[in-house]
Formats: structure tokens, C-alpha cells, sequence
């Protein structure tokens, strides 16, 4: 079915969401836009080390947040995914966090410059942000308990009635979610630790640029493992994540380190918020790698490539039912 015939056939609830999260996105980056143009580019010639570059960095960044945001909202509706919508409801949680720690972080950074005025004719803008989220949070869990009646039943209809199987398949699915949430806050940290700490001349500068591909391609590897039941490289991903965390609980040591103050300055609750979040991202990911190992070769990618092979719904995407009411049914549910 091609995408625009997806949209089209999409319940009125979902729209709704889809209109909602485009309107929220679309304030959002202009809001942060009209900050950006708005902070005196005395603050954006990155003369200053760490306070500088983070206005910069922290604009973009959010902006991606709500690209990511919309991604995994419009993606989830048109899978029919309810775990996503769910997950979808986790970042917005986090989007929320971050936009309120941004604020106390902004007005940090320019009190530190000697930019009070600047920063009070920003304020009401920055306020906007969480102010915004906050409100439409109400809303997202909302419009997820009705998707999540149109949707939810259909994980019965894709695995059947085999109660353990449909067990294996919801830890299979939360598995999925994880990997995109943890990619996007190791690359949110990674980002913020590169630009705004570290230093060519640091080791660490070095160490941190290669992690970045080196975290991709093992998050690749957990993607095909768990499509294959790859033992081995589910391993090797388990490895990877014990890794990460060693990682992670290192550099929340160093920015902590009172002889590496100067470095972090009105960077460490940032920093502080995207390490904590990944540590506990990266564990429960580690425990739902062990969780979907186990559940290996007893019987879930053989249904999957059944269903496959026969309709080819779970790569392309949703098809339709007709119950014996003759009523046309919502497709089935994918990551």
C-alpha cells in the first residue's frame, strides 16, 4: 500500500494526533529559531569555551528533538504501532524535561555573560516551550488510549492465539523501542560532549568521535540479531551496551571532578540529565537484550516470516481485514 493511501486511511483519532504533533513541532522549531536569531551574536561567535558554543549547539539540538518527535509519532500510526505510541509518549516526557532544564541552563549562560537584559527579553520565549509540551501532554495521553483501542487488539490477530508467543512478541517490539531512544540520547550526549567540553588536543575528543560510529554499527547489530536470532551477535551487542554503561559512569565521574569545574561550566546539569537518562536507557536495554535471547528459536521469526511471505505486511507496512461482520479492521501492528 503506498504511503499516501496509509495517510488516507488513517482513524480520524490518529489525524488528529498527526495535526497536533505537526502544529506542536512546527511552533516549537520556530520558537527556538526566533531565539536563536534573537541572542546577541556576541553569544554566538564562539569566542567562549563552553557557555558560547551552547547556545548554538542546544537550538539545533532541540530542533532535532522535535524532528525525532514527529518521526516517531508518524511512523507509529502508520505501522500501527502501539508500542511506539507509547514510546512516543516517553520522549515527549523527556522533550519536556529538557526544554525546562534548558531554560535554567539559558539563563545561567547569559547572567555568566553578562547578558541579564538579553536573557529577560527571551524569557517569555523559553517559558514557551515547556509551557507548550506540558500542555499537550494532556492531550498525547489522550489520543494514545484511543489508538491504543483501535490498535492493541491487533498484535492477536498477527501472532494468533498462542499466548507465550504473543508474550515473546511485545518483548521483541519494547526491544525496538529502546534502540531508537537509546541511539538518540547517546547521540544527544555525544554531541553535547564533543562540541562543547572537549578539545582537539584531548584524548578524549578522539575517543569520543569513534564512538559515535562504532555505537551505530552496534546498534545495527542488535537490529539484525533480533531479526535473525543471531546468539552471537545479540552477544556482542550485550558486550557493547556493558560497554556503553562503563562509558556513560565515567564521564558522570569526570564531570564531577572538581579539578575539571572550569570545564563544565553551565553544562553539567545538561550533560548531567542526557548521562543519567542513557545509563538507565542502556541497562534496561542490556536486561531486554538478555529478555529477547532467550525467547530465540521458539517459534516467533518463523511467524513473522510466514506472515511475511504471504502478505508481505510486516516490511511493507499495514494491510486490512474484514471481520465476519464485514467491517474493515485496522492492520496489523509492527515496529
Amino acid at each position: 500500500m503506498s504511503r499516501s493511501k496509509k495517510f488516507k486511511n488513517l482513524p480520524t483519532i490518529a489525524k488528529v494526533g498527526l495535526a497536533l504533533v505537526s502544529l506542536q513541532a512546527l511552533l516549537i522549531i520556530a520558537i527556538e529559531t526566533y531565539a536563536f536569531l534573537k541572542t546577541p551574536q556576541s553569544l554566538l561567535d564562539l569566542k567562549y569555551w563552553s557557555s558560547g558554543k551552547s547556545f548554538l549547539i542546544y537550538y539545533i539540538m532541540y530542533i532535532f528533538c522535535m524532528a525525532f518527535s514527529l518521526y516517531l509519532y508518524t511512523d507509529a500510526i502508520l505501522k500501527e504501532n502501539t508500542p511506539q505510541i507509547f514510546s512516543f509518549i516517553v520522549f515527549h516526557i523527556f522533550s519536556l524535561t529538557w526544554s525546562v532544564i534548558q531554560y535554567f541552563q539559558n539563563k545561567a549562560s547569559f547572567s555568566q555573560l553578562n547578558e541579564t537584559d538579553s536573557f529577560n527579553s527571551l524569557k517569555y520565549y523559553f517559558i514557551s516551550v515547556p509551557i507548550i509540551l506540558g500542555i499537550t501532554l494532556g492531550f498525547w495521553i489522550y489520543i494514545s488510549s484511543k489508538l491504543y483501542t483501535i490498535y492493541g487488539w491487533e498484535l492477536y490477530k498477527l501472532i494468533g492465539a498462542n499466548l507465550h508467543l504473543r508474550e515473546i512478541y511485545k518483548e521483541y517490539v519494547l526491544f525496538v523501542q529502546l534502540l531508537k531512544l537509546g541511539l538518540f540520547a547517546f547521540a544527544g550526549f555525544s554531541v553535547q560532549y564533543t562540541i562543547l567540553i572537549l578539545k582537539a588536543n584531548d584524548i578524549e575528543f578522539y575517543i569520543t568521535i569513534i564512538l559515535v560510529p562504532i555505537s551505530l554499527f552496534i546498534f545495527i547489530v542488535a537490529f539484525y540479531a533480533l531479526k535473525r536470532e543471531s546468539r552471537f551477535l545479540m552477544w556482542t551487542f550485550i558486550v557493547g551496551m556493558i560497554t556503553f554503561t562503563g562509558y556513560f559512569t565515567f564521564k558522570l565521574i569526570r564531570i564531577y571532578d572538581p579539578g575539571q569545574e572550569a570545564k563544565y561550566i553551565n553544562q553539567r546539569l545538561m550533560l548531567t540529565f542526557f548521562a543519567v537518562i542513557s545509563i538507565i536507557l542502556v541497562v534496561y536495554t542490556i536486561f531486554q537484550a538478555i529478555i529477547c535471547l532467550t525467547n530465540f528459536k521458539q517459534g516467533l521469526r518463523k511467524q513473522l516470516e510466514q506472515i511475511d511471505n504471504e502478505d508481505d505486511t510486516f516490511l511493507q507496512g499495514p494491510a486490512y481485514y474484514i471481520n465476519a461482520a464485514g467491517e474493515r479492521r485496522m492492520a496489523l501492528e509492527e515496529y
